[in-house]
């Protein structure tokens, strides 16, 4: 063997050993004379079953949009679809400079026959009632769009579910939450019971580490909606 290839074989041991996420495939399954070939997917890619993940580091926004929308509302877009129409309705000076808004998110929605407003609300109303959205929150020093896919409450289990365009399913103690979050909620207004049967699934629970009802408040104005975006350099 060569030294180079000695090497390669060195590498791979000790990655090996550590690695954070393993390559979907198929493994082989032997039980006694039996054996057959079993699809793996890491943790990793599991995590992003009900999520889209952002394909570039200002594009937060329009994958959380597709998220909502394909895996909330059956709507089968994906960010590629959401990027181009917030694009092409949107401040293009605006979205260059400081990325998509809450605004261009509502606007796409519109144009795709779908009504959406953001609503100053807190979390106990969100987990009363039970409608999937989109929040801004600050993590890691950057601001970035998530979508609250349900809140699990129980003693010592307080956590909110997030569809997280960088990382996935994830879960997020509610004080970390609520200190990391502004409190606008971006909600799609037509939500009735099959909507709400997606909010905090056990699936989606397990997977995270770590009569209709309607949101009961006034939606903030466009300009609310329109200021609430990353900014440069956040995710």
């Amino acid at each position: 063997m060569s030294r180079s290839a000695r090497n390669v074989a060195v590498v791979a041991l000790l990655l090996g050993g550590c690695s954070a996420a393993t390559p979907s495939g198929t493994n082989r399954l032997a039980i006694g004379n039996f054996e057959a070939g079993l699809p793996v997917a890491s943790m990793y890619e599991r995590r992003f079953a009900t999520v889209i993940r952002q394909n570039y580091d200002f594009s937060c926004g329009s994958a959380a949009l597709a998220t909502l929308l394909r895996f909330h509302y059956a709507r089968p877009v994906d960010e590629q679809a959401t990027f181009v129409g917030m694009w092409a309705g949107g401040d293009r000076a605006a979205i260059r400079k400081l990325g998509f808004s809450l605004l261009d998110m509502k606007r796409y929605l519109a144009a795709n026959g779908l009504s959406a407003d953001g609503y100053q609300v807190s979390l106990a109303q969100i987990a009363k009632a039970r409608i999937p959205g989109i929040a801004l929150i600050e993590t890691g020093g950057y601001k970035h769009f998530v979508v609250v896919k349900g809140i699990k409450q129980g003693l010592g289990d307080e956590t909110v579910l997030l569809g997280d365009p960088s990382t996935g399913l994830r879960r997020m103690p509610v004080h970390e939450f609520i200190k990391a979050w502004n409190g606008v909620f971006f909600v799609v207004g037509t939500s009735g019971p099959e909507v709400q049967a997606t909010f905090a699934r056990a699936s989606e629970l397990a997977l995270a580490p770590g009569a209709r009802t309607t949101l009961q408040m006034e939606p903030i104005s466009q300009a609310a909606l329109a200021l609430t975006r990353p900014g440069p350099g956040d995710l």
